[in-house]
């Protein structure tokens, strides 16, 4: 793998991976025209999501910090809500119950993961399948996106919607479809306000990142000593490009701004859908 090709995966990773445009169906196409092969091009995107990770985790670090506090004071690592009293007490109790909330989301797609993951793989090395996908993903945009913006707080995300936005995380494991449109869409149409339905839906990718690149540590570790350059290269542009796309969608959820993605996954998704099946 070249320099020039671990760039521009890594660029297409980095924005695809949080624009609701799914960085798996675009990887998919991209391997396709590279013509990279299947298993080193699997774990070289794996660690692009890695980079991503730690785009996301620099992104909300206080979103997240405040959250490792809170589970300190639950486990008596820290001062406990009634030391800290009033509003931070509040504060400290609805950060809790997100942390809950992330793990119980997260549970559809580790089912999914372990019971179908053959199914999956195989559907990485199908074009037609990630036009179906992208299809999916457009389909959920314009449906959230003609909805009116949802008036419940952070503070007001309970457990059913935890396990809807997980269900749709869960289906986005297939190429093409999108896990932050997905998720962000489900949280959308769960009445979520719109900064606190794309905040869940990011912060929800992190244990699903971690996961699969635990499971590929392997494969990521052999390329590591043979393509180290190329890792290199491409994970400080999925890192840079990440950061921004994460900004771009923060400001577009907040403006209601999700109906050009809608069409962009629509328009692909067909021109894959046509090509794949020639």
């Amino acid at each position: 793998m070249s320099l020039v090709d671990a760039v521009l995966l890594g660029a297409i990773q980095g924005l695809t991976e949080f624009l609701p445009v799914s960085s798996s169906g675009h990887l998919v196409i991209a391997r396709r025209l590279l013509g990279a092969e299947f298993e080193e091009a699997m774990a070289f995107d794996v660690f692009l999501h890695l980079a991503t990770l730690a785009a996301v985790l620099v992104y909300f670090r206080r979103d997240l910090g405040a959250m490792v506090r809170a589970l300190g004071a639950w486990l008596g690592l820290g001062p406990t809500a009634e030391a800290v009293g009033g509003s931070l007490a509040s504060q400290n109790d609805h950060l809790l119950r997100w942390v809950w909330l992330l793990a119980l989301a997260t549970v559809p797609i580790a089912l999914v993961g372990a019971f179908f993951s053959e199914h999956i793989e195989a559907a990485f090395s199908s074009l037609p399948a990630v036009g179906v996908g992208l299809m999916v993903t457009a389909s959920a945009l314009h449906l959230s996106s003609r909805r009116r913006p949802g008036l419940r707080e952070a503070a007001e995300l309970g457990p059913w919607d935890a396990i809807v936005v997980g269900l749709f995380q869960a289906v986005a494991v297939v190429p093409g479809i999108s896990r932050s449109g997905t998720t962000i869409a489900g949280a959308l149409m769960r009445g979520l306000e719109r900064d606190a339905a794309a905040r869940f839906a990011f912060l929800l990718s992190i244990p699903a990142i971690t996961a699969a690149a635990l499971k590929n540590a392997g494969d990521i570790a052999g390329l590591a000593l043979t393509h180290p350059a190329a890792l290199a290269a491409g994970s400080v542009v999925a890192f840079a490009s990440g950061w921004l796309a994460i900004d771009i969608m923060m400001r577009a959820v907040r403006g209601g701004r999700l109906a050009p993605f809608a069409l962009y996954c629509a328009v692909l998704g067909a021109i894959a859908l046509v090509v794949g099946v020639l």
